[in-house]
């Protein structure tokens, strides 16, 4: 034991093993000397039957009088009951949440890498909050409350966006405010109970009619035979200078693009489910095709059964790709690469079939439409569909006026028989 000075501790020399000094002056401060060198001073002390040693800095970083310093005032605070270490720990803990405390630096610092490996959409989510919520990225996000939330809304509202679009825009900051609760960067959520603005359940429903869809299937035979045309025509430039032609397309289902608008407008699978599809989930002799939890929305996976055309339609395209394994896309890239987009292929359809306002995400609305016109339950449009509430499927109701009409008929019905027998 000895005062810990500067002259005392740079004489200090490693051992093979770590080893104290104490200061003879400060009951409770001392120099850990380590095998390597490094000598770092603590603070003994005992507080509520339990023994600690608090770090108080590094020789070089820190003088021997002012880690005297430090462990006086850190005594001062044992006295009064105040736990060091503790202390710290909260103050580590409040820097922290203060350094993600703007949703600027939590989507970058802890929203985003967390998004990337659990969302399917991360990409597109963060590119709206980073975008609906630009003058707001650099507030901190407790200052998120329901008055800041009604301005935007009824600023985004006069500027023509609708509330359904308003509020899933708003649905979105949610999300990353209740990730930040969790996690504790948040005491709580500022926006939680907020009620969404009312808005049109029906939403956009968009399905063919009789003629439109006609028209559609019209443009998808023609432009196949556009593409034997094509064949014909570059083996005949070929031929005239010398070169071999290119074997000629025969038959139906030249590429892609038909198989997929069939298969979409008779299962109402999504985009990325379609894109997603490979051979093991198509079961020809169950008539069943399985939307795995992996390319599904929902996350869980749900089974589809195959009508006349979506099944002659799979084993037709089957064969012509020359029966693909089980792992193979149904509809892959030219390379066997899972395609993103059909964007180009899909408006050179629509213009061929004089088609307006349709999308290919719009075959899953056009599916749903005719089963509830057809008079199937909601239920079961809702389980086809993969949707997670019943609410999503309900914006079909309206499509079936002979259900409505029924029950409307029914009270007529009651009501006459009353009469009868007053």
């Amino acid at each position: 034991m000895a005062k810990l000075t500067k002259r005392a501790v740079d004489a200090l020399t490693p051992r093979d093993r770590p080893y104290d000094v104490r200061d003879s002056e400060q009951r409770g401060f001392l120099v850990r000397v380590e095998p390597g060198g490094t000598k770092t001073f603590y603070f003994d002390y005992r507080l509520r039957g339990k023994r600690n040693r608090y770090k108080l800095g590094v020789y070089g970083n820190l003088s021997p009088d002012g880690a005297r310093a430090l462990a006086q005032a850190v005594a001062g605070d044992v006295a009064r009951g105040i736990d060091p270490q503790a202390r710290r720990k909260a103050e580590r803990d409040r820097a922290e949440r203060e350094r993600h405390s703007t949703l600027r630096a939590f989507l970058d610092g802890r929203y985003e890498p967390w998004a990337r490996t659990h969302l399917k959409s991360a990409e597109f989510q963060l590119a709206r909050l980073r975008s609906d919520f630009a003058e707001q990225l650099d507030e901190p996000m407790h200052a998120f409350n329901p008055f800041l939330i009604e301005g935007l809304r009824q600023r985004w509202k006069k500027a023509g966006i609708l509330p359904r679009s308003i509020n899933r825009d708003i649905q979105r900051l949610q999300s990353v405010l209740t990730r930040a609760a969790e996690w504790g960067v948040l005491d709580a959520h500022p926006l939680k109970g907020l009620k969404p603005m009312k808005a049109d359940k029906t939403g956009r429903v968009r399905f063919l009619t009789t003629q439109e869809e006609a028209a559609l299937r019209k443009a998808l035979a023609e432009r196949e035979e556009g593409l034997r045309q094509a064949r014909i025509r570059f083996n005949t430039w070929r031929v005239a200078r010398g070169k071999k032609p290119l074997p000629e397309r025969e038959g139906d289902l030249l590429d892609h693009l038909r198989p997929l608008v069939l298969v979409a407008l008779n299962t109402g699978l999504r985009r990325g489910e379609l894109l997603g599809l490979t051979w093991g989930s198509v079961n020809f002799s169950a008539k069943l095709l399985t939307v795995t939890a992996a390319t599904a929305k929902s996350g869980h996976t749900r089974r589809i059964p195959l009508n006349a055309e979506a099944l002659a339609t799979l084993v037709a395209w089957y064969e012509r790709r020359g029966k693909p394994k089980a792992e193979e896309l149904v509809f892959p890239g030219r390379e066997g690469e899972r395609m993103t987009r059909i964007d180009t292929a899909w408006r050179g359809l629509m213009k061929a079939a004089g088609l307006k306002n349709f999308r290919l995400h719009d075959c899953r609305h056009h599916f749903a439409s005719r089963l509830v016109q057809a008079g199937v339950d909601l239920y079961a449009v809702k389980e086809l569909l993969g949707h997670s509430e019943l609410a999503m499927t309900e914006k079909y109701s309206h499509l079936a006026p002979d259900n409505l009409r029924a029950a409307v008929e029914k009270v007529a019905a009651a009501a006459e028989l009353a009469e009868r027998q007053a």
